[in-house]
């Protein structure tokens, strides 16, 4: 018996601290990092990368603004479009109770304001840019400059690409709330969810909702309480992940995508003939209601011929293969300007090459522009808007 005491007491003795070492990895690690950031610059997180980007050109509220975004902007899960974002009143950032963004200068909705509902992910709803620095903010304060005033909402949501915005767009409908012009503003979150997945009409992170769904039902108790065991030592499975190369499940990230095993020229056709289907359901939902519907694809920071040393670094954010990341994103683009509903039509435009030639830094992370890009952005959708509420007016 004394023997198996004292086998017991070693036993304890190990496994204590095993329990001690998992302990410190899993909490003690990132708790020693967030002390070391505190004495060295006075803040427990690390300062994003993009607040110091130089298309701020050192700009004061860059850095409170990102510290904002971080603690308070998130999402919460909708039915149809998977998610949007979640109110949020803050000094540079407001989401209202309907998980939109507001629009400073918008005229309110009556006869003769024209009213534009303003579509697209995170960089129509304006990530990096204050409440009246959004596409749609710069669009409603130039509009009202020029005599026109306009009801603009921005329905831009982090995240999203354009079979989410045509389906949100549906709902409002079915809502009785219909737009003059629905404006949809897109290409980047087609084209990123394709290099991640390696196919196309893919939504960000769609492999966590697969392993969540029906996550609390009692069939998948096991599945439940074996994640909430998981998520308690993911770094420690992402080791042994990494180490034994067991398909070990749990709250850890998928395998990334290689582009090396992918057939670009086929995926990019793909993408753009989503792309293109959407704009064909938003052009018949528009016949059908009475509105007009105006496209723009955006620019993208591989094809920006002079790039600062930022945007030299932030091209080659998320990704080990950056070439095969510009080799994909150049065949979706030729694909785009070369697609028969896209090329050369009234209300698909391509602002892709917008900032190829501006030697000034304008990308504050390796998608979203500062202020001064959305204005720009902005001027350069300004006319076609102009021209559609002409043709509206003389057909009224």
């Amino acid at each position: 018996m004394a023997v198996l005491l004292r086998l017991l007491d070693a036993f304890w003795h190990v496994v204590g601290i095993l329990v001690l070492l998992l302990l410190f990895v899993e909490f003690g690690i990132d708790r020693l990092r967030r002390l070391s950031r505190r004495l060295r610059h006075g803040r427990g997180v690390p300062a994003s990368r993009s607040a110091a980007a130089e298309a701020y050109a050192g700009a004061d509220w860059a850095s409170s603004y990102f510290d904002e975004f971080s603690r308070g902007v998130r999402v919460g899960w909708v039915p149809y479009v998977e998610w949007r974002q979640l109110p949020h009143r803050g000094r540079l950032i407001t989401i209202d109770e309907r998980g939109l963004r507001p629009v400073p200068g918008s005229a309110a909705d009556g006869p003769g304001v024209l009213r534009i509902f303003c579509f697209g992910g995170s960089t129509m709803m304006g990530l990096g840019a204050r409440d009246d620095g959004t596409i749609p903010a710069v669009l409603a304060r130039r509009l009202g400059e020029l005599g026109r005033p306009a009801a603009v909402t921005n329905f831009g949501q982090l995240g999203h690409n354009s079979t989410q915005e045509v389906i949100a767009l549906h709902q409002l409908l079915k809502a009785g709330r219909r737009p003059d012009i629905a404006v949809f503003y897109d290409g980047a979150n087609e084209t990123i969810c394709a290099e991640q997945t390696g196919e196309p009409d893919r939504l960000f992170n769609d492999y966590r909702r697969r392993a969540e769904f029906n996550l609390l039902h009692p069939e998948r108790r096991g599945d439940l309480v074996g994640a909430a065991a998981m998520s308690l030592a993911p770094r420690t499975l992402r080791r042994l992940r990494r180490w034994t190369g067991m398909p070990l499940r749990g709250p850890m990230p998928p395998p990334e995508g290689d582009l090396a095993r992918v057939d670009i020229p086929d995926l990019a056709r793909r993408v753009v003939e989503v792309y293109a289907a959407n704009i064909r359901l938003a052009r018949l939902l528009g016949r059908e209601h009475g509105f007009a519907t105006l496209f723009f694809w955006q620019p993208m920071i591989t094809t920006k011929a002079v790039k600062s040393a930022d945007e030299r670094r932030f091209e080659a954010d998320y990704t080990r293969d950056l070439a095969r990341r510009r080799e994909l994103y150049g065949a979706i683009l030729a694909e785009r300007r070369r697609h028969p509903e896209l090329a050369a039509v009234a209300d698909a435009a391509d602002l892709s090459a917008l900032f190829d030639a501006v030697a000034e830094p304008l990308y504050i992370d390796a998608y979203h522009v500062s202020e001064a890009g959305n204005s720009a952005l902005a001027e350069a959708i300004l006319p076609q808007l102009l021209r559609v509420a002409a043709a509206r007016d003389r057909a009224a």
